[in-house]
């Protein structure tokens, strides 16, 4: 089950680095819907170090912090 994880924590970080910010931002669901994920902010970070112009505001780390508390009590009531 971790490779899982991992796998789509790399497919996010590949996607974001090559392809187009809006694919860790389905992984980031993906990663908070299924599990606790301290990988959905280290992507969101990692994302607006290399997307976000310098003196924005942070958005996928906002983004990702509303999403996980949100997420985690549909997480928990129908996961765990």
């Amino acid at each position: 089950m971790n490779w899982i994880r991992a796998g789509i924590f790399a497919v996010g970080l590949l996607g974001g680095l090559i392809i187009s910010p809006w694919i860790p931002g389905v992984c980031i669901i993906l990663l908070s819907l299924r599990w606790r994920a301290f990988e959905a902010l280290f992507l969101a970070l990692l994302m607006d170090l290399f997307w976000s112009p310098v003196g924005h505001l942070p958005f996928f780390t906002i983004g990702t912090i509303a999403i996980v508390w949100v997420l985690e009590p549909i997480r928990r009531e129908f996961l765990t």
